[in-house]
Parts: structure tokens; sequence; C-alpha cells
């Protein structure tokens, strides 16, 4: 699947975005003020405009749920958040307004992704942009001893508020009306979102518990490595409102506070695998329950499998389609293009002990065989190795 090579690269922030990131995050509370002003300058554009079907691409990372967003991104009547919005998250309409005018070169040609994962992308390629907003209203979802779950009794009305205008001026200024987000951590809000938008669509992503885990730990690794070279790398990434890799990285709390505590110890004594395992298992296993108790919600959601997009990508394609209501007719082409870009990574490969590939599939088996995995199946398919275990904390 289109996921840089994976030679090892230095990585280095410059100074002028840096401190850009840091000051618009210090400043939030003023950027929101302005946000609203701006809001109250468009009122009149604004008045004809509204969010559309917003679709939300959510589920634990390296799922595929990057690729879908750019794939969907060319949809030419989809709007999305761009990488240049990490710099101003706050005032949509006057920076997309504004930004392109500023004579800077700055990621004009495509870049490999600091993931290592063969997608390259621009300062207009489209990337998850909304967590910021999430993180400023509602502070708690990134910490691991508040409950992170938004549901159907959530009320936070100048967030409602603030981030339907977000929404709308970001349509108005991109001149397209269906919005989908990659919101990864949008899987722990969706009753939340529902009551906001009655017609959001959710794609849910996953992947089969041992190829997941894999991915993983190869990022975990990626991002202790950049963290030793480049701990600015690492700020700018979670002051972004990413916090899914590395030593650094927040888990959400789902309830069964216990089994968080005990995934948390797993992984901090360097048990990666394990924890990972286990971290997926409490992530489906809470959407799964979720799902089952709330019909309505259940037909808002489209699972999408890792292997079912790119081992039957046209299908899946027309299967995403037509859950998010989108034309197929104007994205014939792109559906042929990605047909051929969908494949599974060819530059690693998963490699468990046979003590991990069992705690794998004991910890994954209950939530895997809901969502159609067979893990003992998966698990004779990957088979052990008697290398040193992937949990080890060293650099890829």
């Amino acid at each position: 699947m289109p996921e840089a090579s994976t030679t090892p690269q230095k990585f280095s922030v410059p100074a002028p975005f840096y401190w850009s990131v840091r000051a618009v995050h210090a400043g939030a509370p003023l950027f929101v003020g302005l946000g609203n002003l701006e809001t109250r300058m468009l009122s009149r554009r604004l008045a004809n405009t509204r969010v559309d079907r917003p679709v939300y691409i959510c589920g634990l990372p390296r799922a595929g749920t990057t690729i879908t967003l750019q794939m969907l991104s060319e949809h030419p009547d989809v709007v999305t958040h761009k990488y240049a919005d990490f710099l101003m998250p706050y005032m949509p309409y006057v920076w997309n307004t504004v930004f392109p005018r500023i004579p800077v070169d700055a990621m004009k040609k495509p870049v490999p992704r600091i993931h290592r994962d063969r997608i390259q992308v621009t300062r207009d390629s489209a990337e998850m942009g909304e967590e910021i907003l999430w993180e400023y209203f509602f502070p708690q979802v990134h910490d691991e001893g508040s409950y992170s779950v938004l549901d159907g009794s959530t009320s936070n009305p100048a967030f409602e508020r603030f981030y339907s205008e977000h929404l709308r001026k970001l349509a108005l200024v991109r001149g397209r009306d269906r919005y989908i987000s990659k919101a990864i951590m949008c899987f722990t809000r969706m009753q939340y979102l529902s009551k906001m938008f009655p017609d959001a669509k959710f794609l849910l992503y996953m992947r089969n518990p041992f190829d997941h885990v894999a991915s993983l730990i190869k990022q975990d690794k990626i991002w202790a490595e950049i963290e030793r070279d480049d701990r600015r790398q690492i700020e700018i990434i979670e002051l972004t409102g990413h916090h899914e890799f590395g030593p650094n990285q927040v888990m959400a709390n789902l309830g069964r506070p216990e089994e968080l505590a005990e995934i948390r110890r797993l992984f901090n004594e360097g048990k990666w695998a394990e924890s990972r395992a286990r971290y997926w298992a409490y992530a489906y296993e809470f959407v799964a329950k979720q799902l089952d108790a709330d019909p309505q919600l259940n037909n808002r959601v489209c699972v999408v499998r890792y292997e079912d997009l790119v081992e039957d990508s046209l299908a899946t394609i027309d299967r995403i389609l037509a859950h998010a209501e989108l034309r197929p007719e104007p994205f014939a082409a792109t559906r042929e293009a990605y047909d051929k870009k969908l494949t599974h990574p060819d530059y690693y490969k998963p490699q468990f002990t046979t003590a991990q590939l069992e705690s794998i599939a004991s910890a994954t088996r209950h939530a895997a065989t809901r969502f159609g995995y067979d893990v003992d199946a998966i698990a004779q398919r990957v088979g052990a190795t008697d290398a040193p275990p992937q949990s080890t904390p060293a650099p890829s």
C-alpha cells in the first residue's frame, strides 16, 4: 500500500515553522476569538453554507486512514484540511485566502512523510487537521486519567458553534461542500458527532491485529529515533494533535481503567507487542459494544478492513463511495488509479516470537472474531521468528 523509503532519515524542523506553531498554540484563546470575529464578518456568506453529510475516517492509526483521505480528497465535491492548515487552524477562511499568496517554498514539492511509509505529501496534501480544535475545547481527550469518550450526553455549546462554523468557513473558502476528515480519535466521539450532525457518516478502519501491531511498533521505533535526533519534531507533532506513537503516545481512556493501566504498564516495560495487542482489543471491543447497543449509529458506520482495501480495492472503494454518498462518476479515473496504488507493504514484515504470537492471538481473538478475523489462521501465516522481539525499543 502506498505507504517513503525505509532508509533512515534525519528530520529537522525549520525554526520559523517551529516558532510559528508554538506561538499559535500558546495564543489559542486569542485566535479562537479572532475565529469568532471572522465568522461574524462572513455571516451573510455563511448564511447559505451548511455542513452537508460530513464523513469521518476513524479507528486506530496504520489501518489505511491516510491513503483513504488522500484518495477521497481528489473527489471534486470534497473539502478536507491540509498540512498548511496546521499553521493557523482557528481562522480557516482568512488563512486559506492569505497563505497561498505568501512567497514560501516549504513543502511545495512532494516530500516523504516522517512515517517512512511510501506516502509523499506537500503542504496542500489532505491531513488530519481538526484534532487541535477538539483538544482546545475538550482538554481531557488526550489525558489517560480522564474518560475520553464523548457520547450523546455530551454538551459543549461553545465547541459545537465554533466547530460547525469552522467547517462551513472551510467549505466556503474551498468552494466544496462535502467535508471529509481523517479524525482517527473520532471512534470515541461518533455518538456526539451524530447528535451534532444527524447526517454524519463514519468510515471505521481496522487491520488484522498481527500486521496492525507490527506497523504500530514500527512507528513507535521511528518516533523514538526522531525524538533522539530532533525533539522539536515530536513537539510539533504533539502540538498539532498527534499523540499516536512513540514513548509519549497517549491512549484513549474508554472505561475499564484497570485494563488501560495494565496496557500502559506493559508499554512502559518495553513489552510493546503485548501492549499494542491489548490496546487493539480494548479499542475495537469498545466500538463493537457501542455499535451493537446503538442501531442508528451502526447504520452510520461502514467498517473498512485494510485487507479488503488492498486486496479487493475496486469493490471496497465503491462501498466507501456509496456509504459516503459521493458521486461515483467524477471519481472514475481516481478509482482506477488507486486500484493500482493500493498494495500490501513490501518494505517490512511482522516479526514476532512464538510467545508474542500467542499473546497477540489471545488478547485480540474475541474482538477480531467480531470483525471477521481468524487470528489463529493469521498467526499461522505470520509464523514465529527467532529474531529479537519487536518490542525492544531500538530505532528501526
